[in-house]
């Protein structure tokens, strides 16, 4: 599994490169803050989503469809639930897939505005 660390995240966040970054948590943790750039499906919800058409996708989740191409970072809270989303779009043939293990834990320490918890 391709890991992506917290300094290469943020150097895509910085030079604003092409990537999506999909925060795997409930919809409830997120009160607790999200990464800059990032859109969330949850984790019970993903399998579901990869399998809408991209209109029905974009109108559900506000964002446009990854393609099976591009650059798919997935977090959680601390890289469990984001290692099975990284896993299961690997499987489905999103060759870029990648796991930010640290997640939001370790993004915490350089963001003020997520709170450790």
């Amino acid at each position: 599994m391709e890991i992506i660390s917290r300094d290469e995240l943020k150097e895509l966040i910085d030079t604003k490169a092409k990537y999506t970054l999909i925060d795997v948590r409930e919809k409830e943790e997120l009160a607790y803050g999200m990464i800059p750039t990032a859109q969330n499906i949850p984790l019970h919800e993903l399998e579901y989503a990869f399998e809408l058409v991209s209109e029905d996708f974009q109108k559900k989740y506000g964002f446009p469809k990854p393609r099976k191409e591009d650059v798919v970072i997935f977090y959680c809270r601390t890289g469990g639930r984001s290692a099975m989303a990284t896993a299961f779009a690997k499987a489905q043939g999103f060759v870029h897939a990648k796991n930010y293990a640290g997640s939001v834990y370790d993004w915490a320490t350089i963001d003020a505005h997520v709170r450790i918890y």
